[in-house]
């Protein structure tokens, strides 16, 4: 069980999450306190309403200063968070975030490349998403799968104990129109960044600007080719003393990302959706049986020596 190729993704994407010492650090204050507000005998609820309370884990671990090296660790603290949440309640499905752009299927990589010129770059998918086809391949146990390379030599799913990420980067080329892709832009400051997700938006949007030079993807890769593709925007936010509503200018420039805005709080209407929603939104044909089947089947797999226990929930 927790066996497939996503599943396989998955953790590898949360053991590089839990490998920096950014994150260690700000667990050993996160962890008590997600046990605390999963109490005993949780549910699917309470995996999902994590969503709810997202903003007020990140803050317990305090930082609040505005040096550049503070707003550095604090953002890679934020979207590491958002990236372990989004797997724990996608665990089961072909739904995986990932953080580290180097696990990305390098074809997924190539599609979402911007161009500027001869400048490319796509440092601004702080996590991306890959809804992964719901083909054998992907909902079959890796020891299972006899998968050939373009050599027509079987591609091992595991090398020296580690997931073999050529097993991806093949599939993703072969099927690559059957995969849904996501990028969420995290930012700890929402007054302050708001624009940028604007912007990025429309670049994808539009597919680019000829006229301008700017074009998507590379290597015959493109979004456009891809079953879908969702941008969208996930923040704390860390303004003090900020009251958003539905005309305020940060609130505005969010508004229509095409794959929504959220935040680590309950839903306001207008204003932002919980992150909870953004499985419903833009993910839900990640699952056969439904998210919340998905999260209740997982729940004995996340305590010690279970499949799940990567996640740290014990």
């Amino acid at each position: 069980m927790y066996n497939t190729i996503p599943d396989q993704l998955r953790k590898l994407a949360i053991e590089n999450v839990f490998s920096t010492n950014t994150y260690q650090n700000c667990w050993r204050t996160w962890q008590p306190e997600i046990l605390r507000l999963l109490g005993n005998n949780y549910t699917e609820n309470e995996i999902l309403n994590i969503g709810d309370h997202l903003s007020d884990i990140f803050r317990s671990t305090g930082g609040g200063g505005r040096g550049q090296g503070e707003l550095s660790a604090s953002g890679t603290a934020w979207e590491s968070l958002v990236c372990w949440y989004i797997n724990l309640c996608t665990a089961g499905s072909r739904v995986v975030a990932v953080k580290k752009m180097s696990i990305v299927p390098k074809a997924i990589q190539d599609a979402i490349t911007v161009n500027y010129g001869n400048f490319a770059c796509n440092t601004e998918s702080d996590i991306t998403i890959l809804v992964f086809p719901d083909l054998p391949e992907y909902n079959t146990n890796i020891n299972q799968l006899n998968i050939l390379n373009n050599l027509g030599i079987q591609i091992q799913p595991i090398l020296r104990n580690k997931f073999n990420l050529e097993l991806t980067n093949h599939l993703a080329e072969k099927d690559f129109n059957q995969f849904e892709i996501g990028i969420i832009q995290c930012k700890t400051n929402w007054n302050d960044n708001a624009q940028i997700p604007m912007l990025w938006d429309m670049i994808y949007s539009a597919g680019g600007f000829r006229g301008r030079n700017i074009t998507i993807g590379r290597n015959g890769y493109n979004i456009q080719n891809a079953q879908s593709f969702s941008y969208s925007f996930v923040t704390v936010p860390s303004n003090q003393n900020t009251v958003y509503n539905p005309n305020g200018v940060a609130v505005k420039r969010v508004t229509n990302l095409s794959g929504g805005n959220y935040w680590g709080n309950p839903s306001i209407q207008n204003v932002a959706k919980s992150l909870k929603e953004i499985f419903t939104n833009n993910f839900q044909s990640g699952s056969r049986t439904g998210l919340r089947t998905d999260i209740r089947a997982a729940i004995p797999e996340l305590t010690a020596n279970n499949s799940l226990s990567y996640f740290g929930l014990y």
